[in-house]
């Protein structure tokens, strides 16, 4: 009776195995969309020599097709969802594993969602097949202590994968695109599926730095220094300018300019550019549109240009 048991757990967990395996296999197939971006970023090995580094915003917000065509440069938008500097960290960390180091990186500040340390990893399970990077998988075990779970343990990990992963991957295996794979474009994406921004209610809270998340954001800085990387800070723009989230910005703002000051970097707040109170530009308060993402773009070309590259776009 035990010698039976045994033999079926071993078989259980051998399909689970290579149900698995399978199921990795045929994401990382993917070749356009987010799955195609991750492995890109964790799996093999780059040479861009510009990225840019944060959240959702940074996915959003800086167009990499038309920032190369403008600059002449070879961009990559390593953007994870909700991450905050110690997301952003392990992120950068574990893409230096295997590609070469960037010239240049622009570290978007979310000083909007600073206040609180979070514990976090928003779709943890898209990373599942990336946890072969082992830098990956040990930044992100120190945020959430199931990671090393997840990696070892089918057992563990196939209730959380998900259904939208599992129909990635069949998709792959059928040779059917997701509706947005074709909106992404080294790791950028193109937001042309939601509505613009409507009249929508706000509370207005005080921001200011967590302990932990300070703390990585000299942890990335410091890594870019040891790298040879030439950081700058910036905030994207903002519904409104941000007065309508942040009561105190302007104090946040003057931190966040100390904090670069220490470090000798440059830290640029565009955050209220002049078409902020435009909604139809934005999907929420706190993420644009392509057409918001290309007008922000054209200002983050014309800073790259003209304090990297002493070049003046026409």
């Amino acid at each position: 009776m035990i010698k039976k048991a045994f033999i079926y757990f071993a078989c259980v967990t051998a399909i689970l195995f290579g149900c698995r395996a399978l199921h990795y296999y045929l994401l990382l197939k993917q070749t356009t969309g987010y799955y195609a971006k991750y492995k890109t970023a964790f799996l093999e090995k780059n040479n861009f020599n510009v990225i840019f580094l944060g959240s959702s915003r940074v996915e959003m917000h800086y167009d990499t097709r038309l920032f190369d065509k403008l600059t002449k440069q070879n961009s990559f938008n390593l953007s994870l969802a909700g991450a905050t500097p110690q997301i952003a960290f392990a992120a950068l960390e574990a893409y230096l594993e295997k590609s070469k180091s960037p010239a240049y990186l622009f570290y978007e500040i979310d000083y909007h969602f600073i206040r609180y340390y979070s514990s976090e990893i928003k779709e943890f399970n898209n990373y599942f097949p990336f946890l072969t990077n082992r830098t990956l998988r040990k930044e992100f075990n120190k945020v959430d202590n199931r990671i090393n779970h997840f990696y070892y343990d089918p057992y563990f990990s196939f209730p959380y994968t998900g259904l939208k992963n599992l129909s990635t991957s069949f998709h792959s295996l059928l040779n059917i695109p997701n509706r947005t794979d074709s909106l992404y474009y080294k790791g950028y994406l193109k937001e042309v599926m939601r509505p613009h921004l409507k009249f929508i209610p706000s509370t207005s809270h005080y921001s200011f730095f967590n302990t932990t998340d300070r703390n990585y954001l000299d942890s990335i800085i410091l890594l870019c220094k040891k790298n040879k990387i030439k950081i700058s800070l910036m905030s994207s723009p903002i519904f409104a300018g941000g007065k309508l989230d942040v009561k105190n910005k302007m104090k946040v703002i003057e931190q966040l300019n100390d904090i670069a000051l220490i470090h000798k970097i440059t830290y640029y707040d565009y955050s209220s550019l002049p078409f902020c109170n435009r909604r139809n530009l934005f999907v929420d308060h706190f993420h644009m549109n392509a057409a918001g993402a290309v007008l922000f773009t054209e200002y983050v070309t014309r800073l790259f240009n003209n304090k990297n590259r002493s070049i003046t776009l026409k």
